[in-house]
């Protein structure tokens, strides 16, 4: 291949990296990553962007209905609800939107860590954007007895297209 080639195919192929790249860089990271304090009823700032998809805060909460099916009668019957005594539910409230036409789902993973940072308690859950703005509940059982243990989280999210 004569050397003007080779400068063509160089710049064709650094072209088209720069596409990619930028690209890329519209969409945002894949990936997210906060520790945040954990303090029911407030709103915490996360401004995080996961593909095209933006998670602007969370919020925790109690809920005192149960927590959803698996604390109902079916789903003692069946296995999945503990005691109401020694059970509790957190939502994780997250304000989410997907500007997008496309389908994209987000994992959240929610680490609950002591003061010293260990682990008490990991919750991951996905839910698909199309288009929307929404928020998404994520609930989650838990012994009662730990709440008071819970210091602070992390929170985890991960886009991808679907």
């Amino acid at each position: 291949m004569s050397s003007p080639k080779k400068i063509l195919v160089l710049l064709l192929g650094l072209a088209l990296l720069t596409a990619a790249v930028s690209s890329a860089a519209e969409e945002g990271s894949l990936r997210f990553q906060k520790t945040v304090p954990y303090k029911l009823g407030k709103l915490v700032e996360l401004n995080a962007k996961v593909g095209p998809v933006r998670v602007d805060s969370i919020e925790f909460s109690q809920p005192k209905d149960g927590g959803g099916p698996a604390a109902s009668i079916v789903g003692r019957i069946r296995g999945g609800g503990g005691s109401s005594e020694t059970q509790a539910t957190i939502r994780a409230a997250f304000d989410t939107q997907n500007p997008n036409e496309d389908e994209w789902v987000v994992t959240y993973t929610l680490d609950f860590l002591d003061r010293d940072g260990k682990l008490i308690d990991r919750v991951t859950k996905s839910e698909g954007f199309e288009g929307e703005a929404k928020v998404y509940n994520l609930d989650h059982q838990i012994l009662e007895y730990v709440l008071p243990m819970i210091h602070r989280v992390e929170i985890r999210l991960e886009a991808r297209y679907d």
